[in-house]
């Protein structure tokens, strides 16, 4: 399987690389998971400059491939490719470009997703790149200032802390589908924060629970906690998994 995904991965490089506008293409880790894992299947992100075929010129790329499906609001394209599911994103490289010039005044962009986008930068197998851009990216994402990483602590910091508010007053109220929001948001801030104060960049949903019980510094008593607040378990209703998210609150205040 491995040999058939680097087969693949070739293919649909060897179709991009005469279009001048691709700067770097990169395989994403969750190719390296078994076939046979659900969270397996076949990620590339397409750095560009300047314009992109459109979606019909994209399309025709991969006459051969199965059910090709193009987002209307995002750039990316879904397609199988000999029954191996393939995702490809498009990212302008000037947007990156205007992130790393001051990282500090572009904190909005990590409000929701972390430092995931610099994350997929810095980890994903280099397939192709052509001018140095990509190369130079990494340099520069090995660089970032310590006060992008402390104004960053501060954010998600604040965000779980909002998070919890939420949390008490769905507890309160018994509004269970407040309760699991407020829930799902104090974990991912929590964890966000978790990254920055280690320095790393944080990876998609589907490693973060693993990666976050890797990290080298987590605040006392985190392992248990962390298992805790996301058991299932009747012995953690609503009313215990808040005061667990308190304690972590409380417990990563000096933390930075």
């Amino acid at each position: 399987m491995i040999r058939k995904v680097e087969r693949l991965s070739k293919d649909i490089v060897d179709r991009f690389r005469s279009v001048e506008s691709v700067e770097a293409i990169t395989l994403h880790e969750s190719a390296e998971s078994d076939v046979n894992d659900p969270y397996f299947f076949l990620s590339l992100d397409i750095y560009y400059k300047g314009a992109l075929p459109d979606a019909s010129q994209r399309q025709s790329f991969f006459e051969d491939a199965g059910g090709f499906e193009t987002s209307s609001y995002s750039q990316k394209d879904r397609f199988f490719m000999e029954d191996i599911p393939v995702r490809i994103e498009y990212k302008h490289i000037s947007r990156i470009d205007h992130l790393l010039q001051n990282v500090e005044d572009n904190l909005w962009a990590f409000r929701h997703t972390g430092t995931y986008m610099f994350y997929r930068l810095q980890a994903g197998k280099v397939l192709f790149a052509a001018n140095g851009w990509l190369e130079d990216v990494r340099r520069r994402l090995e660089k970032l200032p310590d006060s992008f990483w402390l104004a960053l602590r501060e954010s998600f910091f604040s965000a779980a802390e909002h998070y919890l508010t939420d949390l008490k007053s769905a507890v309160a109220r018994k509004d269970d589908l407040f309760y699991l929001i407020s829930l799902s948001g104090f974990i991912k801030s929590f964890c966000s924060m978790l990254f920055t104060i280690n320095r790393r960049f944080e990876p998609s949903g589907r490693k973060l629970f693993q990666q976050t019980l890797d990290l080298p510094v987590l605040p006392e008593n985190f392992r248990g906690r962390f298992h805790s607040i996301l058991r299932e378990d009747p012995e953690y209703p609503p009313e215990r998994k808040q005061e667990i998210a308190g304690l972590m609150t409380r417990s990563v205040i000096n933390l930075r």
